[in-house]
């Protein structure tokens, strides 16, 4: 225990010395299941949220890795093709890249966890609780706040139904977020 503790009280401040971030985002969700990158993808009037933190890591003079948990609400949230909604909510783990600095554009990776799903006329209902996807953003950052504006684009399908091919999640955001510290 008091190993532990030292180490910790060591550790601290190198923590804070050094390049680390720590934020707060929130913002709005348009999203649909769509039949992949740039096909069928349609927007609505209807908005979901998305809530969450991140952090950044200095990699290198103009590369920042930004990892962020996230609650989204994703899926149909209007109706399309006949169908209703299909709400699905979703913990993200977005693995971005940053690069430049007060303008930048973020790239990577995203996975996804869904927590929760509405049941709608999707009969099948979701086809995984899994969903893995590629995210493409730009932000402005100004004092201790970022705007931002990202597309992701799931290649896992979401939903199962005779009516999607691929049935992938399709979300565009829009996002606020604040430097703590």
């Amino acid at each position: 225990m008091k190993k532990s503790a030292l180490i910790i009280i060591l550790l601290i401040p190198i923590l804070v010395s050094s390049q680390k971030k720590f934020g707060a985002v929130i913002g709005l969700n348009n999203s649909s299941i769509s039949e992949g990158f740039l096909s069928e993808i349609y927007i609505t009037d209807k908005f979901g949220f998305h809530i969450g933190a991140f952090y950044e890591m200095e990699l290198n003079e103009k590369v920042i890795f930004r990892p962020k948990l996230m609650y989204s609400q994703q899926g149909n949230r209007d109706n399309y093709r006949n169908f209703n909604t299909e709400i699905l909510n979703y913990v993200n783990v977005p693995l971005d890249l940053k690069f430049f600095d007060s303008t930048y554009l973020l790239v990577g990776p995203q996975i996804g966890f869904l927590v929760s799903d509405n049941d709608s006329v999707f009969t099948s209902g979701p086809k995984s609780t899994f969903d893995m996807g590629i995210k493409l953003g730009i932000g402005q950052q100004i004092n201790n706040f970022v705007l931002e504006l990202n597309l992701y684009q799931g290649l896992t399908k979401a939903v199962e139904n005779f009516d999607f091919d691929k049935g992938t999640n399709t979300v565009i955001q829009f996002s606020v977020g604040y430097y703590i510290f």
